[in-house]
């Protein structure tokens, strides 16, 4: 298992897009929200920042939708989808991606988020991360409508 500070770069893109998606997806209430439409997120990592847009659909107790991520100061991007189940306030959405790694077999990364809806506009809750590297990483997370 590696440490957050021995994660590669392409990992923590990997990361910080998994956190986006959850957050986006974390706070869907059934019957009270609609989750539905644009959210973004923001992570930042030493000199690097990543800001994901997620789009996510609501239909009845379910998520589904993807996300883009677009790294600064690189310009560098990737995506992924995301998909699960919305109870109340509380939102678990899982994010998947695969994507190359210079050369090497692909990068294979799933997030999983545990969160709330705070308000129509705002998702905050805690994101856990894997990816085919072992790497492992968690923490919390805040979404904003767009």
């Amino acid at each position: 298992m590696k440490r957050y500070g021995e994660i590669e770069m392409r990992t923590v893109r990997w990361s910080i897009a998994v956190l986006a998606l959850a957050a986006i997806l974390q706070g869907a209430a059934a019957g009270s929200f609609d989750v539905t439409g644009r959210w973004e997120s923001r992570y930042s990592f030493g000199g690097i920042e990543e800001i994901m847009i997620a789009e996510i659909e609501q239909i009845e107790e379910s998520i589904i939708g993807s996300y883009a991520v677009e790294v600064a100061p690189s310009g560098e991007g990737y995506g992924g989808v995301i998909f699960g189940t919305i109870d109340g306030d509380k939102v678990k959405a899982f994010y998947l991606a695969t994507r190359s790694s210079g050369g090497g077999d692909p990068l294979t990364t799933i997030s999983f988020t545990d969160g709330r809806l705070v308000d129509e506009e705002t998702i905050r809750g805690e994101f856990h991360y894997r990816d085919s590297d072992q790497t492992v990483l968690s923490g919390p997370y805040e979404a904003k409508r767009i």
